[in-house]
């Protein structure tokens, strides 16, 4: 019986698992089809190719239809436009010419006032005669400022008016203005005779501007430190914003002062040299660093009991002096230690040595060669190492720096420098490490200056002139790009001693905006451009050279960039063989080892020969987002006189000819049949483009800036009446120096004020080709009537016309058209622009995208017509999803070419519409969601099989990722890769797109320094005692600095409150933080505070004497013009709001945090009250730092999808991407006509999707690699320049003295009381 059960119990145990497993049987399907309802033969292919096929069909016919496609192309062939072969060298040459024409007449106006200045200083003058000039700091008092201030400081009233050319600031062109800087004493006895005889140079600034119209700010800059500039204009100042300029530090007026040099800086690290001695030494190499130029090499050793380099990377090797290289420099100084006894045989034998070598091998300047000691003594002179590597040639000068009051220790120092033809200086204060540092730059001119006759003039790199920010409005990011050109000015006197003085250098700014007028962009076409590399392959311009730090994800923005005037030509022009950051391709460099860096087109630029070269390269496009693979003809032609070279790039293809078609003005006048020539605009409303000179008055420019289409206008109702002419000749030679008198009245014949006005220029070609297109482009009437649209239609064009009439028209707001001339012409939809343009709070799309050949969008369109000639390119705004939906525009675009054959061919136009994306959307679903075999929804139709079913999503992707439509709305414009990553890797395996590496050599990276914890204060409370000593410290100091008697003694504390114009009422520090006062937010980084400033910051006095303020890093000749020197790296800047908040306290970045401040800003409230942007709260303690960045982009590949002719749907799935084994099916099919594909994916499988982003990501660089990318020695071309000895230079006797330059203490007390005295009585 107990086996009966026993059998019954596993009888009835096998029966319960037999259910439990016929039950489980039974539900899988049901579990399992949530998974495999789209599996394979459910997913909806032949009905993706259906929508697509239906979308692209209405859209096309739609957009053609409304923007008069087929009218406007044939009103191009039909009015006999043709096509002409581009010649691409005769087109530069051409280019070149004027470039060079140009450049003469500025060279010529700097000859004129340098011969001037020679002659003017020859004159006598009494010296109690009283100094005639306009102090550019003391113009126009407003009238807020008391009368006894304006008298006791010399204001004076000048009528100034606005000047277009002059960027809008307000100029006298009478006379010039002269500025004094703060650390030079305006009353010194020879910087007042120096601005009396320099006052004879207004005629001679007259008289240029007169023969040259396009010249900018002329300039003199003094050897005593004014400047003087025309035309006159004040120097605007913020009262709490200290006067640093020096024009002595300015590139232009070093580079034309000396030549070029190899210098080795030792720095004594020895045991004695601490506190505020080591802090002396440091501040001297940064300002020698300062002067120098990117045709200098330098390098930096350490010397104590051995001699080592600053920088390790930098080996036994000297490196060009560019920006990177002394950020590199300046970083290493903040790590410097003290230690052991200086050993200066090694050190100086280690600079003998490396200087030699690099004079036998050929490397470096080949010019001058310089060692800068800079020690608090020396126990020897040293003379048998002198004897033995530098006598009797003295091919090396050797300057010394003696820091601190010893009088002892001079002889040794001052015995070393006047035995090699150099100088020695001691500095005993912060306050003057700049003018001691300036005194080797006169030295270093000597033999220049004795030659006399030799006066070379010297062209500077690229950089960004930032006094648009100071008074001139509506300049693009408050900056714009300049050169300049200068030569030096010597002393012609006769004196019983032997000297060999620089007067100082004269100069003039040439705008980069001036050399691209002459470049004219329709000449090279669409997707054409030109650019200028000088001798050492650095660009000039370039449409990539990217100056201002504008990525989407930026802190700092509208920032200029670390090195921004040092981007190489290869960094710029990515060739589509690169593969790994900077390895480019052997058209374009050619590499062998890391020193020696050869190149086929570069080099030929460098060296300026003439050029052509075709490369394949990769173009990005809408702010590294797109991507577009080319191959280029390259074009090259020297600019003589200059170390430029001209380059020009046109694509293969298309790019080989050009579109011809003019109607000739004057025969159009002539023929009354014709009418009115201003008729070919009546249609519409139209634009020109904004930077493109059609027409432009030479001379009249103070009248109110004009549009383009107002001068058009307004020169075609001139071009009417008799007598008139087209003064399309820009650029001539400039008139010949022996021409006599009649000779040259008829090369410049005089000009009375009334023909002065009158005097203009047009572009005939531009002109006459904008006249051909106004008239080709004449469609755009408001009264055309629907047989009108229907006309010469097939079908299924008429009745997708009638069936989008009765359904408001699709959405589309706005048809348009541009041509290759920069005409826009556009005409709004009345029944869609009225709802919602009238209440917009956004500027009309054709009035923010009016730049014709330039817009992207012309661009894309123009390229792709090779891919599919019918196609229209769509996009959307990126920042779509966060913008109001109803006003997101689809953009539409299509080319517009002139045929001959499929060879011949090349772009005349591109026509578009705007679309509501609300309602192309709504379209989209429309469509989407109906079943192929059923005219609209039914209820017989599979819903799960269209886009409409939750296990489906649906997206319009365009040619490069982006999302145009989808379900969702918040979808738009975002790139695909983000929501579906894993779709969009299974994209480019299917070769549906194409992922391509492009390279970011002029990135920024920033790097944040993280702060301590608030609780170290609880751990640490010996740090509030000495917080609270600090802050008593600070008050008494404040009030030295104040009135400045910190200078009367050793200043081995006070100085560095000086320096950071330190506030009693912020929070005690344990660690001065140096800051040079308040700053513009939008200012360059340069304009930031470095972590070693220059020298101590000092009130400015009334009397113009001051001390110790070290030069904005903005300018040339005027305010903020000059070359652009900027300390822009991490370890180097330090950044806090302090800078831009009014006495608003901050952490210092190495202190823990005070209880009594929260954070490191002040609340948002405080701000916005102040006005400050609330971004500032992200740059506290950021550094930025030059860096290549790497992105992947993505290109459609159309032909992949196509199949014996026709598009067929991609068929995909993600297999196994999920633990139960489901996968994702998907189907792709090109929408016809279109640069979009449709995408539609099953979304039921839970499969995990990463994210593919198209962010740049910092590429990482190991240190070897980063260190011979540092050392990597790119091909230049040395300045044709070399002065660097003269037979009698040894006649010469002074090299040097005592270090104190300014009155002494007693005098600097009285001069201190008195003005204190008249403070107090003035308040």
């Amino acid at each position: 019986m107990r086996h009966k059960v026993k059998w019954w119990c596993s009888l009835s145990l096998v029966q319960h698992r037999t259910t439990v497993v016929f039950i489980l049987f039974s539900l899988f399907p049901t579990l399992l089809g949530v998974y495999t309802q789209e599996h394979d033969i459910n997913m909806p292919h032949q009905e993706v190719e259906f929508w697509a096929r239906k979308i692209g069909n209405h859209i096309f016919h739609l957009s053609n239809a409304f923007a008069l496609y087929n009218d406007i192309k044939d009103n191009f062939h039909s009015r006999d436009a043709t096509l002409q072969e581009n010649d691409g060298l005769q087109l530069v040459k051409e280019m070149a010419s004027d470039v060079t024409n140009m450049m003469k007449f500025k060279v010529d106006a700097v000859n004129r006032i340098m011969n001037v200045a020679e002659e003017a200083s020859l004159d006598k003058y009494k010296q109690d005669e009283a100094v005639d000039y306009f102090n550019a700091k003391r113009l126009n008092p407003s009238p807020d400022i008391p009368q006894e201030a304006i008298d006791d400081k010399n204001y004076r009233n000048l009528s100034l008016l606005s000047n277009s050319h002059f960027d809008g600031i307000p100029i006298n062109e009478s006379v010039s203005s002269v500025h004094v800087p703060t650390n030079v004493y305006a009353k010194a006895p020879d910087v007042i005779n120096a601005i009396r005889w320099s006052g004879r140079l207004d005629r001679t600034f007259k008289s240029n501007y007169e023969l040259d119209p396009t010249l900018s700010w002329q300039y003199f800059g003094s050897s005593t430190g004014f400047l003087r500039q025309y035309p006159a204009s004040e120097w605007v100042m913020d009262e709490k914003d200290p006067d640093l300029y020096d024009a002595r530090l300015r590139s232009w007026y070093i580079q034309a002062a000396s030549s070029p040099k190899d210098m080795v800086i030792l720095l004594d690290v020895s045991g004695s040299m601490t506190g505020l001695r080591k802090e002396i030494a440091i501040h001297v190499v940064l300002n020698i660093l300062e002067t120098l130029n990117e045709n200098d090499f330098v390098n930096i050793f350490n010397f104590s009991t051995e001699t080592t380099e600053l920088v390790s990377c930098f080996n036994d090797s000297l490196v060009q002096a560019n920006m990177e290289n002394i950020g590199e420099f300046k970083k290493a100084l903040k790590t410097i230690e003290t230690k052991e006894i200086a050993n200066f045989s090694k050190a100086l034998i280690k600079a003998f040595e490396l200087l030699q070598r690099y004079n036998k091998s050929g490397q470096g300047s080949q010019c001058n060669q310089a060692i800068m000691v800079v020690t608090d003594g020396a126990p020897d002179n040293y003379e048998k190492i002198f004897s033995t590597y530098n006598w009797p040639h003295f091919q090396v000068r050797v300057f010394t720096y003696l820091i601190g009051r010893e009088e002892k220790k001079k002889r040794d120092l001052s015995w070393m420098a006047c035995a090699n033809k150099g100088y020695f200086v001691q500095v005993t204060t912060l306050a003057e490490v700049r003018e001691q540092v300036l005194r080797y730059i006169p030295v270093m001119a000597r033999p220049m200056v004795m030659y006399q006759e030799d006066h070379h003039h010297i062209w500077t790199g690229v950089y960004a002139d930032i006094a648009g920010r100071r008074g001139a409005p509506g300049l693009k990011e408050g900056y714009r790009l300049m050169t300049s050109v200068a030569v030096p000015v010597f002393d012609r006197k006769k004196t019983s001693t032997k000297t060999a003085n620089l007067l100082g250098v004269a100069g003039t700014d040439v705008p980069i905006r001036e050399i691209e007028k002459l470049v004219p962009p329709y000449k090279l076409g669409v997707n054409g451009y030109s650019f200028m590399v000088n001798s050492n392959g650095y660009v000039i311009y370039h449409p990539d050279l990217r100056p201002v730090h504008r990525e989407s994800n930026a802190e700092f923005q509208d920032i200029l960039k670390p090195n921004y005037n040092s981007v190489d030509f290869a960094e710029v022009e990515l060739t589509d063989y690169e593969n790994e950051a900077r390895a480019n391709d052997s058209e374009l460099l050619e590499m062998a080892g890391w020193r020696d860096y050869y190149s086929k087109l570069r080099k030929e630029l460098v060296e300026q020969n003439p050029a052509e070269r075709m490369m394949n390269v990769k173009i990005h496009l809408d702010d590294m987002k797109r991507v577009v693979q080319r191959t280029q003809k390259y074009f090259a032609q020297k600019i003589s006189g200059t170390p430029f070279s001209l380059g020009i790039a046109m694509p293969d293809g298309y790019g080989k000819y050009k579109v011809h078609g003019q109607i000739e003005l004057t025969r159009e006048i002539q023929d009354r049949r014709a009418g009115d020539v201003m008729d070919h605009f009546s249609t519409g409303n139209w634009s020109l483009h904004p930077d493109w000179v059609y027409c432009e008055y030479k001379y009249d420019q103070h009248q109110e800036d004009q549009s383009p289409e107002a001068l058009i206008k307004e020169f075609l109702s001139r071009a009417q009446k008799p007598n008139w002419k087209w003064r399309s000749t820009r650029t001539r030679p400039p008139p010949d120096p022996i021409m006599n008198q009649a000779q040259h009245k008829r090369w410049k014949p005089s000009m009375g004020s009334d023909e002065r006005k009158d005097n203009y220029y047009c572009d005939k070609d531009l002109v006459q080709s904008l006249l051909f297109d106004a008239r080709a482009t004449n469609v755009y009437s408001r009264e055309v009537k629907i047989e009108d649209k229907i006309k010469d239609k097939n079908p299924v064009a008429i009745y997708i016309m009638l069936l989008s009439m009765g359904s408001q028209n699709f959405g589309i707001t706005t048809a348009f058209v541009a041509t290759r001339s920069g005409l826009t012409r556009w005409i709004d939809n009345p029944s869609e622009s009225s709802s919602s343009n009238g209440n917009s709070k956004e500027r009309h799309f054709m009035k923010v995208h009016n730049r014709a050949i330039d817009e992207v969008w012309y661009k894309r369109a123009v390229d792709y017509y090779k891919e599919d000639q019918d196609a229209y390119v769509y996009s959307v705004p990126f920042d779509a999803a966060t913008r109001d939906p109803d006003e997101v525009l689809v953009t539409a675009t299509r080319a517009i070419f002139v045929e001959e054959n499929e060879y011949r061919m090349a772009p005349a136009a591109v026509v578009g519409v705007t679309i509501k994306h609300r309602k192309f959307v709504d379209f989209f679903k429309n469509e989407t969601y109906k079943c192929p075999s059923y005219p609209s929804r039914d209820s017989s139709c599979k819903k799960a099989k269209t886009c409409e079913s939750t296990s489906l999503n649906c997206y319009l992707l365009d040619d490069n990722g982006f999302i145009i439509a989808s379900e969702n709305e918040d979808d738009t414009g975002k790139f695909f890769g983000t929501l579906e990553g894993t779709i969009m890797e299974s994209l480019v395996q299917s070769e549906v797109y194409k992922k391509i590496q492009v390279f970011d050599y002029q990135a920024v990276c920033l790097d944040t320094q993280e702060k301590n914890s608030m609780a170290s204060i609880l751990t640490t409370p010996i740090q509030t005692l000495k917080w609270f000593a600090n802050w008593m410290m600070g008050n008494v100091f404040w009030v030295l600095v104040k009135t400045q008697l910190y200078t009367l003694w050793d200043p081995n504390e006070a100085w560095a409150y000086a320096q950071g114009q330190w506030d009693p009422n912020a929070a005690p520090t344990d660690e001065v933080t140096y800051s040079k006062g308040p700053i513009n937010h939008q200012s360059t980084f340069g304009e930031y505070q470095e972590m070693f400033p220059d020298e101590a910051v000092i009130t400015e006095e009334s009397s113009g004497e001051g001390s110790g303020k070290y030069p904005e890093e903005d300018g040339s000749g005027r305010e903020g013009s000059g070359e652009e020197e900027i300390a822009l790296y991490e370890g180097i800047l330090e950044y806090e709001v302090q800078d831009y908040l009014d006495g608003i306290p901050t952490e210092d970045t190495k202190r823990t945090e005070s209880p009594d401040v929260v954070g490191d800003f002040p609340p948002l409230e405080k701000l916005k009250k102040k006005g400050y942007p609330i971004q500032l709260a992200y740059i506290n303690k950021t550094h930025p730092r030059p860096c290549d960045k790497t992105v992947y982009l993505y290109k459609l590949q159309s032909k992949k999808l196509k199949q014996d002719g026709l598009y067929k749907p991609v068929k995909g799935k993600l297999s196994n991407c999920h633990t139960n084994g489901c996968g994702r099916p998907f189907s792709v099919q090109k929408v016809i006509s279109t640069n979009l594909i449709l995408v539609a994916v099953n979304s039921l499988c839970p499969c995990e999707s990463r994210k593919v982003d198209i962010e740049p990501v910092e590429v990482e660089h190991n240190e070897t690699t980063s260190c011979n990318r540092l050392l990597m020695q790119h091909y230049r071309k040395r300045p044709q320049s070399c002065v660097n000895y003269h037979p009698d230079e040894h006649e010469i006797k002074l090299c040097g003295g005592a270090g104190s330059l300014g009155p002494s203490s007693v005098a600097l007390l009285t001069l201190l009381l008195a003005h204190i005295y008249n403070s107090m009585m003035q308040s």
